[in-house]
């Protein structure tokens, strides 16, 4: 019957618009069918079934850790997550971990887990708070003993006297922000949050400081972070024989050493004292290329809650160390060398960082030891 009043509406040149009503009125005719066609389809047994067949290196290259790793941050995040909620704690873990390491939206992720994207938003963010909770137990300074521990082996790799760590800026690219906007927009044409770090020989980070705008320089960055008034406190953060390395764009400090500055005239001494000191600097930019190469959703941070972005970052550098003190990592396997978002300034200097006397004094000497 439907067929016939269709049939006598429309003109054999309108089979297009009577596709189109034919459609609807199944639907109403079916409104089963109807409701079974609009419902999400969801895998529902992705934790149940599938990551249980994962073998040992397909469930690191997922997850980012090994099983026995994930249990063990499964039971340190559970105390700091919601008590009641449909969603397994397991399961919570699993679905942000695969978030946090891919570059997968809420419902594409959602879909996989079988939960949906609002829900997801919700674990995710809970997740991010709860892990956030472990920064000191899993990001520290290096008590004295540990410093010398550190200072020996980064000695007898590269000869340099009195390291213990090296710091530098990583820029997280994140969509335009709501409010003031160009703070955030850097010179690479591109909004971001700096990300700055000191790591040791490890690729441990020992300090972290993020959230600044994007626009700032590292020089300034670093002034208004908690360790450079450390260093600089009396008495200081650490022993006049120990010391981290920094690029042109910091000062030059009894405790913070950089470069000599290329101006074509440096002299057999100081180019050998650069060429080390940048071999062995290098220690954080592999870690800020390992940290981006396991969670790469640090890509791009597509989040419209702005006070939750830095939150993010913290707790990648948290399972950045978590992992690295956990499981026996291979360092290649989620290295991502391409950190186009590093931004270096070698010309820009605050003419009140121009650096003290006792750090130039101390470079020379090392240089000398070289």
């Amino acid at each position: 019957m439907d067929d016939v009043i269709i049939d006598y509406l429309f003109n054999d040149e309108d089979d297009q618009l009577r596709g189109a009503i034919q459609v609807v009125v199944d639907e109403i005719a079916n409104p089963d069918h109807y409701m079974e066609h609009r419902q999400p389809v969801r895998n529902r047994d992705y934790v149940e079934v599938t990551v249980p067949r994962y073998n040992v290196t397909d469930f690191k290259n997922h997850f980012r850790m090994s099983r026995e790793s994930l249990e063990q941050l499964t039971v340190h995040v559970a105390n700091h997550l919601p008590l009641r909620h449909s969603v397994p704690v397991e399961k919570q873990v699993l679905f942000s971990v695969w978030f946090l390491a891919k570059q997968e939206s809420f419902l594409a992720t959602g879909d996989r887990f079988g939960i949906s994207s609002g829900n997801g938003h919700y674990i995710f963010i809970n997740f991010i708070g709860a892990v956030c909770q472990l920064r000191h137990a899993y990001i520290q300074w290096p008590n004295q003993d540990s410093c010398n521990e550190i200072a020996t082996r980064i000695e007898y790799k590269y000869g340099i006297p009195g390291v213990v760590g090296a710091i530098d800026g990583t820029h997280v690219q994140i969509k335009q922000p709501t409010h003031n906007p160009i703070d955030f927009f850097n010179r690479k044409d591109i909004h971001s949050i700096i990300l700055q770090a000191v790591c040791d020989d490890n690729l441990l980070f020992t300090d972290i400081f993020v959230g600044m705008p994007g626009r700032l320089h590292d020089a300034r960055v670093f002034r208004n972070s908690p360790i450079y008034q450390r260093l600089v406190d009396n008495p200081p953060l650490l022993p006049p024989n120990q010391h981290i390395l920094g690029d042109a764009a910091y000062p030059l400090m009894q405790t913070l050493l950089k470069p000599y500055r290329d101006n074509g005239h440096l002299n057999e001494i100081q180019v050998r004292f650069n060429q080390t000191m940048s071999a062995c600097r290098a220690m954080i930019e592999r870690a800020f290329a390992l940290l981006k190469g396991k969670w790469r959703r640090l890509k791009y941070l597509d989040m419209s809650l702005q006070d939750k972005i830095p939150q993010t970052i913290l707790a990648a550098c948290i399972l950045h160390n978590f992992i690295l003190k956990h499981d026996n990592y291979n360092m290649n396997a989620f290295n991502d060398d391409d950190d186009v978002d590093h931004i270096e300034d070698m010309d820009f200097e605050f003419n009140y960082m121009q650096g003290d006397n006792q750090g130039a004094i101390k470079r020379d000497y090392i240089a000398s030891l070289l």
